[in-house]
């Protein structure tokens, strides 16, 4: 039996909306020559800040600790070599109001000061199941279009659809807005940093294979 002849397409479908959610990823550390006090000044901070967070609405659900860290630190004065100990705490802090994201940060800074670092404020879609889908059509209507303008331009009937794969996986784009503040920068006002917001894009990729049916009669 001859083997068919196919054509086969990949597409890549994308779709996009406003955040819905911030994510603010903050740190708070102390150092001290003794460990055990570092680390309790350390705990009080990160005491501080949270409940600072909870004061802006933040909720318990919504708080994360993503590490918890002490570490011998060397510094040379002179020709003394000087130990001491950095304690440091990482937390997560989903907030449900995008927008709110700046008085977070705002919030942390003025309950820490100095010992409070902002690594990171990104922005997500919590629930990326509708605008996924939305980018599942866009790419399957993309990869049957191009594999019908394929057989048009090579002269080819295009025969039916034997595969469909989606691959790829997902991208999440991001729009202009997210802040970014390295760890241990504060803000010198305790004003809310102002905040762009963008889209996020969500982008899927599929494959066809269509079965040749033959070549048109002229």
């Amino acid at each position: 039996m001859p083997k068919k002849s196919i054509i086969m397409v990949e597409a890549t479908g994308t779709a996009s909306a406003r955040p819905d959610v911030a994510r603010v990823r903050l740190s708070t550390f102390a150092e001290d020559p003794a460990p055990e006090q570092a680390l309790t000044s350390c705990s009080l901070l990160t005491e501080r800040v949270l409940s600072a967070l909870g004061d802006a609405d933040v909720a318990p659900s919504d708080l994360l600790t993503t590490s918890i860290n002490l570490s011998q630190q060397h510094a040379k004065i002179g020709e003394e070599i000087v130990k001491h100990y950095r304690a440091s705490a990482g937390l997560l802090a989903t907030v449900r109001r995008p927008a709110d994201a700046g008085r977070i940060v705002a919030a942390a800074v003025q309950a820490a000061g100095t010992g409070v670092g902002i690594d990171d404020v990104s922005f997500d879609i919590d629930d990326r199941g509708p605008v996924t889908s939305l980018a599942r059509h866009d790419a399957v209507d993309r990869a049957m279009n191009a594999a019908r303008e394929l057989a048009d331009s090579a002269g080819l009937v295009l025969g039916p659809l034997v595969k469909l794969v989606e691959g790829g996986g997902l991208q999440l784009r991001f729009g202009p807005g997210p802040l970014m503040m390295r760890r241990g920068r504060i803000a010198q006002t305790l004003s809310a940093p102002p905040l762009e917001l963008g889209e996020l894009s969500v982008a899927v990729t599929v494959a066809v294979v269509f079965e040749v049916a033959g070549i048109p009669s002229s």
